[in-house]
């Protein structure tokens, strides 16, 4: 078990809301489930002011301070900077995304619609889908921004659920805009896993981030992004052995994505795996 964390447990307070409740109750609505969800995420944040998570993604490692901050009344965790190899840059406000292990915004509430329950992994889950984001600003994706042109959500699907509240699964469904008005349909699901409980911060350890539809949404050549991979495959060839393979340990991960991706493939998959979460830890 790792230091200092624990599994992920009911909440003492929920389960007394929930024994409060009628059984005539337990069908409720999707406003008063993401409702619940919003609640249930403030009371866990109550006692947490920053967060900082050390994970890998593409076997590269960054640092990410999150610091609590309110949306519209409700508290949220905002990302501020990030470290990269010793080098710390701040997050510019307008490229921050919320922690999307609590994606809802309280602007939500009132569109969310409940589709039923699923069991998802051995956990029970609620569904929940909201369609309509007419006026809404859409969370950006875990890492910042994905390099495509302007995103339009058509829907969002989330799995909640239903003993901790917390996020299991989001469907993502969206039209991309690319800068000569051409439209391409992107899909996008995100599984949170391994939930783990630090100093009362509850967090997956592992999210899996899968798309389709992405590389025809980027506003980029593909053909010269193609020739760009080629040529750093190249260079890496043609360097001693033991430099070689240390680069190799740290863009081999990225070139097998960025091959995956202009291969023509379906899709593609990026794992973020957290090895180590602080809270309420100084700067």
């Amino acid at each position: 078990m790792r230091p200092e964390m624990k599994p992920l447990r009911t909440s003492v307070l929920l389960l007394a809301v929930l024994a409060l409740c009628p059984a005539t109750g337990l069908a409720q609505s999707g406003p008063d489930l993401m409702q619940a969800a919003l609640d249930a995420q403030a009371d866990r944040l109550s006692g947490i002011e920053n967060v900082t998570i050390v994970q890998e993604v593409m076997g590269l490692e960054t640092s990410v301070r999150m610091e609590k901050t309110e949306l519209d009344g409700t508290p949220v965790l905002m990302p501020v900077s990030v470290s990269v190899g010793g080098m710390t840059n701040p997050i510019p406000q307008d490229m921050a995304q919320a922690d999307w292990a609590s994606p809802f915004q309280a602007a939500w509430v009132d569109r969310a619609k409940a589709e039923g329950q699923e069991t998802l992994d051995g956990h029970r889950t609620h569904i929940l889908v909201v369609d309509d984001f007419s006026g809404l600003k859409m969370p950006a994706m875990p890492g910042g921004g994905t390099g495509a042109g302007e995103m339009t959500p058509q829907s969002v699907r989330v799995w909640l659920d239903a003993d901790d509240l917390v996020t299991r699964k989001v469907v993502m469904d969206m039209k991309a805009t690319k800068d000569d008005g051409s439209t391409h349909d992107v899909h996008m699901e995100l599984f949170m896993e391994d939930y783990w409980e630090v100093d009362g911060y509850i967090h997956p350890f592992m999210t899996r981030m899968v798309t389709e539809g992405l590389m025809d949404s980027l506003d980029v050549d593909q053909a010269e992004l193609k020739a760009q991979v080629e040529q750093v495959k190249a260079q890496l060839e043609g360097m001693p052995e033991a430099q070689r393979k240390m680069l190799e340990g740290v863009l081999g991960a990225q070139i097998e994505q960025m091959e995956s991706m202009l291969g023509g493939g379906e899709g593609m998959e990026i794992t973020i795996t957290v090895k180590q979460i602080k809270v309420n830890s100084g700067q």
